[in-house]
């Protein structure tokens, strides 16, 4: 059992290292299966698959879960033979989400399974092991809660030297249905302000107004994560944020969802989205007095939402600097 439960474990270390909140999810699934058995070459043993589990999304591309499924009867007409199995399953997911709601998904794990086999000639026959097993196919997000997948599942070596062993193939589809939101960030620990350069100014300063500036990012579905760029933008920001610090200056990050999924919960993605710009803000360099954080939800929509390309620019965060006074001040050789 330890050579199966080592590879999953290495592969849900970097999910359960994620700081984001994870969701609870239920999953009913259902399929055919065909079982691969040297004995059969012509004709393979075919069944129905009906199975349920639960576990938790730790984001939108990783989850783990554990389940039920039960094998009806194999049945070999050939050799009056019957199989029947159920099996606890266990595994970890990844999907590469190709649009908003559209990804491809592979599954990881291991079935602990018990099998019973009978023959009219012989008694019944039981055994218990376990399994490698595997899965991939395409999962659809009808709403951030709920989803629909549909795949090939594969389970290598059901049974033992007295029983025979098959392989397991199976389509399977599933619906599946995440409890909750994402829950509200901490906040990450308060920096020092920046010390204030001593300069040397003029006797007479002069008294200018600095004009508002504004910037937006625009988020992928469901995500939080700041993009590269979008960092390097916020060097501007940041740099004029220091330049006057004794300027009453607000960065005002109002954090938008699309109207996808309930009020709720597009309020607290928006709210945790403004959160995100606002701790790089800080992790920069920025005084906490400076900043102001607000989220917004789905209240405040410029586009469309009945369209992928207006709900996609509805996910946005606004970062402004409203306009100011300071002296102008110079530094003498």
């Amino acid at each position: 059992m330890k050579k199966y439960l080592l590879p999953v474990y290495i592969l849900l270390a970097p999910a359960w290292a994620s700081t984001e909140s994870p969701l609870f999810f239920i999953e009913a699934k259902g399929g055919y299966q065909w079982a691969s058995d040297d004995s059969y070459k012509h004709s393979n043993p075919k069944g129905a698959i009906f199975g349920v589990s639960s576990g938790l999304q730790f984001s939108p591309a990783w989850s783990w879960d554990v389940g039920y499924q039960y094998h009806d009867d194999l049945k070999a007409d050939a050799t009056s033979v019957n199989v029947k199995a159920g099996l606890i399953e266990s595994a970890l997911r990844y999907d590469w989400y190709l649009q908003d709601n559209l990804s491809v998904y592979g599954r990881l794990g291991v079935a602990y399974w018990d099998m019973e086999k009978t023959h009219l000639s012989s008694d019944k026959l039981d055994a218990t092991g376990l399994s490698p097993l595997g899965e991939v196919g395409v999962n659809y997000n009808f709403t951030p809660n709920v989803r629909l997948s549909a795949g090939y599942q594969y389970i290598d070596s059901i049974g033992e030297s007295n029983t025979g062993k098959y392989d397991s193939h199976g389509f399977l589809v599933g619906l599946t249905y995440a409890f909750g939101h994402a829950a509200q960030p901490t906040l990450i620990k308060e920096l020092s302000t920046p010390a204030t350069k001593t300069v040397i100014v003029e006797t007479s300063p002069q008294t200018l107004t600095f004009s508002s500036k504004s910037m937006n990012v625009i988020w992928g579905f469901d995500a939080t994560k700041l993009s590269h760029d979008f960092i390097e933008q916020l060097a501007e920001v940041v740099e004029v944020l220091n330049t006057y610090p004794q300027a009453r200056v607000a960065v005002l990050a109002v954090g938008h969802a699309d109207s996808i999924g309930s009020e709720a919960y597009n309020q607290a993605l928006s709210e945790k989205r403004a959160q995100t710009v606002a701790n790089k803000l800080l992790e920069l360099g920025v005084s906490p007095a400076q900043i102001e954080v607000q989220g917004e939800g789905e209240s405040h929509p410029v586009a469309n939402n009945q369209t992928a390309d207006g709900r996609a620019k509805n996910r946005r965060v606004e970062v402004s600097i409203p306009s100011f006074q300071y002296q102008k001040q110079a530094v003498l050789s």
